[in-house]
């Protein structure tokens, strides 16, 4: 009888504890989506990834990283969740997707003067360009552009930089020429008044998918993914995740909220 115990807390004991305290890896400026105003955080991302696990019972905490190191922490088990993720068929070996809660695209913005005579993205590769463009390091861009940096010739035209927020500051600061940037974030940045942002412009889109709310699959467990997704649903069939976007307006552009159409790992 007392070998039988043993197993049964054996057992007990190796079944994974899933927390209620969502870990979510963030950015300190990624406007509109993440915010940074003091020891708090705002912006589409932040309130309605709260609003999404407040709904399921559950808390959300803020660990600040840069997106390539928030991608190492998942791995490792140490971060929950993570905003603004689009899909591809690697990540979703790591991510459940929740959402989506926008279609982003991403454009080349950046001096048309450094950038003569481009119009696509497949240019990039077959006819090269002076300019210097600045992406985020560890982020996807699509496979056009992964087939580009792929390419040692063409990759030497790209800084790799650790977060949103320096990405922008060596644009405005003429240390490189363009940017690939969520068109949002770049209408945000026309709402500054204090920022140099004259000169520069959308040249082309690069591009263009649904991005979601990346749940870790080791530390997230299927019933909470199944929550997740029911309350996602909820939460745009009465409006909350409409009325979130409102909050942040952007003159000229309008983000368009797409259905609910979660992708969950298959279960048997």
């Amino acid at each position: 009888m007392k070998g039988f115990l043993t197993f049964i807390v054996s057992c007990i004991l190796s079944q994974p504890v899933y927390s209620c305290t969502l870990r979510m890896g963030i950015e300190t400026s990624f406007a509109p989506y993440i915010m940074q105003h003091g020891d708090s955080w705002r912006g589409i991302n932040v309130e309605l990834l709260q609003r999404l696990v407040q709904e399921i019972g559950c808390e959300l905490e803020f660990i600040h990283s840069p997106w390539l190191r928030s991608l190492k922490l998942i791995e490792q088990g140490e971060l929950d969740v993570l905003s603004h993720l689009s899909y591809n068929a690697e990540r979703s070996k790591q991510f459940a997707f929740i959402g989506p809660y926008q279609q982003e695209s991403i454009y080349l913005v950046g001096l048309p003067r450094a950038f003569s005579g481009l119009t696509a993205v497949d240019q990039l590769q077959n006819s090269g360009t002076n300019g210097i463009i600045a992406l985020l390091n560890g982020a996807y861009y699509g496979d056009k552009l992964d087939s580009i940096l792929n390419d040692a010739k063409s990759r030497t035209r790209f800084v790799f930089i650790r977060s949103n927020e320096d990405k922008q500051a060596l644009l405005l600061n003429g240390r490189v020429h363009g940017v690939l940037e969520d068109i949002a974030a770049y209408h945000y940045w026309k709402t500054q008044s204090g920022l140099p942002t004259a000169d520069y412009v959308p040249l082309f889109q690069v591009h263009q998918s649904m991005v979601y709310f990346g749940f870790n699959l080791r530390t997230v467990s299927s019933t909470q993914l199944k929550q997740l997704d029911l309350a996602w649903q909820k939460l745009y069939a009465n409006g909350t995740v409409a009325a979130i976007v409102k909050r942040y307006p952007l003159p000229g552009y309008q983000i368009q909220l797409p259905k609910p159409a979660s992708l969950l790992p298959a279960t048997d």
